[in-house]
């Protein structure tokens, strides 16, 4: 079911501060002109800023003034055919752009001690979507302040969601801004960012196509989501010895992901020891993250830094992505079959 846009004010296109200022050098790139209008409904899809793609997994949110960061909003959603929304502040930001920078670093100023400006955009509920992407132009080397206002609104319902930044700037790095949206979202997973610059945003067709294909998100039919389904979420693992283990995997994206792969052909994985604790291997390509804090136990499969495999048979605490785990059987038989060196592992989808 479609999500509703809760937005009570006007829409205005494309308010939000041109792209890139550090904190000593603001960058005066000239923005383009912001139009205003709109119906009093902003919720409605035919507005500029908002859009109800048919691929639900998937929601951009984004806030834009000089048209970089609506450019990179519009081709991630392009690309996933997924639901957009622009973040837009209650008051509109002043078009002399001198007038925008003050505003600006008054609202830093106020944020750091506590208060947020306010926005004129909400929304209901997340719980669909496997992936939230949140796309803001960095302002004196933070995440522009409505952006801030809009996560702190929002950061029970963002709660345990998948969370992947996308920022545009002139020179100022995206290092601060994903601690603020760390800060902010204590309890969301986040990916890997995608920071365009001045000198990358006109490169922005061929990097957010390869940032999505890294998190694992591409536009897919009902049909073959549905196809994947029908297998459930059991696994083979063949050893080179020829020993068979089943495996029952968790529910999360990452191992939607890991399925629709095996839907493709089976994974052989090299895998090698280490520490004495787990074999571990590359998959060959990147699956998206849900990592948290997590000891592991003999048997547990896990996703690290989402391109690894890894088997457990002994305890480790860290921040990993949990895929499953074997079914019935113990550390030491698992040992046993794994061996002490090197081992080739088959991953299957069981289809019994």
């Amino acid at each position: 079911m479609k999500k509703l846009f809760l937005i009570p004010l006007m829409l205005f296109v494309a308010l939000c501060l041109t792209p890139a200022c550090s904190d000593d050098n603001p960058v005066t790139d000239e923005p383009e002109q912001g139009t205003s209008g709109g119906s009093e409904d902003n919720g409605n899809p035919e507005e500029p800023g908002n859009v109800e793609g048919s691929n639900s997994r998937y929601l951009v949110l984004y806030c834009s003034r000089s048209g970089n960061m609506e450019r990179m909003a519009q081709t991630i959603q392009s690309a996933l055919d997924c639901d957009m929304i622009e973040v837009v502040p209650e008051t509109p930001y002043d078009e002399d752009y001198n007038s925008m920078l003050e505003r600006a670093q008054s609202e830093l100023s106020a944020i750091r001690q506590g208060t947020y400006p306010a926005i004129a955009t909400s929304v209901e509920s997340f719980e669909d979507y496997d992936i939230v992407f949140v796309g803001y132009p960095i302002w004196y080397g933070s995440m522009a302040t409505p952006m801030q206002s809009f996560l702190h609104n929002h950061a029970d319902l963002l709660a345990g969601k998948q969370i992947a930044l996308f920022a545009s700037s002139g020179s100022s790095g995206i290092s601060t801004s994903v601690n603020e949206a760390h800060s902010l979202l204590p309890a969301a997973t986040f990916t890997e960012s995608l920071h365009l610059t001045s000198s990358t945003l006109g490169d922005m067709e061929n990097r957010i196509p390869a940032w999505l294909e890294q998190l694992g998100a591409s536009r897919e039919e009902e049909e073959e989501e549905e196809e994947v389904a029908v297998t459930g979420n059991s696994i083979q693992l063949t050893l080179e010895n020829g020993t068979v283990f089943t495996a029952t995997l968790v529910e999360n994206s990452s191992t939607q992901a890991l399925k629709e792969l095996l839907a493709e052909g089976d994974i052989t994985i090299e895998m090698s020891d280490y520490a004495n604790m787990e074999k571990v291997g590359p998959i060959g390509t990147s699956l998206p993250r849900n990592d948290e804090h997590i000891t592991t136990s003999a048997g547990d499969l896990i996703l690290y830094q989402g391109n690894s495999f890894v088997i457990y048979y002994a305890p480790n605490t860290y921040s990993f992505t949990r895929l499953g785990k074997i079914d019935n059987v113990s550390a030491e038989d698992l040992r046993e079959a794994l061996g002490e060196g090197d081992v080739t592992v088959t991953l299957s989808l069981n289809r019994q």
